[in-house]
């Protein structure tokens, strides 16, 4: 009896995703044996001080260091990969955000960055995976403090009730984008960054979209950047 074999063409993106998203799960269990064993033998070098033992610890700590990145990497493709998996609960989107807020405050003024919230008192409970939504939120301001390092400035997170939507904004006073990486900051891999995933912005647009929501963007040079998050309100996607 011949054996059939499913191929990409016949299965539909969510159980792509899911394969994506376990292939991706079991590379982070091998990276994090080798992650451990570079750090045993990192110790057992760093009592001997020959220039073996140096040249030997500076490679440990090279690898180490790419592993770590890849690992970030698996982090960032199996968020990207189960954003359609939604768990969706009533949510005060303000005190989600006032949490957030608080979470990164220290990190962010440690490099000179103020974090402001502008909340609308009237924005109503929302249907929402309430984790997702706070990686995202995570995401965009990591992402605007991270333009910003080493020059300060002022990042404000914002929510507002109109029209029978409700909208979160992530705005920045940093450097803004010009029109070639706007228009390709959304693509998946395409990073400004050194080192990026490529997978930060694409991602949020996929929870957005998983939503029923939109993501917008406006950036120009030296004018900062403002991300715009839409949530429609009666029902899910």
């Amino acid at each position: 009896m011949k054996e059939e074999h499913a191929d990409s063409d016949t299965l539909d993106p969510q159980t792509l995703s899911r394969l994506a998203g376990g292939l991706a799960h079991e590379l982070k269990n091998p990276l994090s044996t080798i992650g451990l064993h570079l750090e045993i033998m990192r110790e057992n070098w760093a009592e001997e001080t020959n220039p073996l033992a140096r040249r030997t610890m500076k490679t440990l700590d090279v690898l180490k260091q790419e592993v770590g990145r890849l690992n970030d990497i698996l982090e960032d493709f199996l968020l990207y990969a189960r954003t359609e998996n939604l768990e969706r609960t009533p949510v005060d989107l303000n005190a989600l955000v006032q949490k957030v807020a608080t979470f990164v405050t220290p990190e962010a003024q440690s490099q000179g960055i103020t974090l402001d919230t502008f909340l609308d008192g009237s924005v109503p409970p929302i249907s929402i995976d309430s984790g997702k939504i706070r990686q995202a939120l995570l995401n965009l301001i990591i992402n605007a403090r991270q333009a910003m390092e080493g020059k300060g400035g002022t990042i404000s997170v914002m929510t507002r009730f109109q029209d029978e939507t409700v909208t979160m904004e992530v705005v920045d006073d940093g450097p803004g984008m010009d029109s070639k990486i706007s228009e390709k900051c959304l693509d998946v891999y395409f990073s400004s960054k050194k080192g990026g995933s490529g997978l930060g912005l694409p991602t949020v647009r996929r929870i957005m979209l998983a939503h029923g929501g939109e993501l917008e963007i406006d950036s120009s040079p030296g004018h900062g950047t403002c991300v715009r998050m839409i949530f429609p309100l009666g029902g899910e996607a």
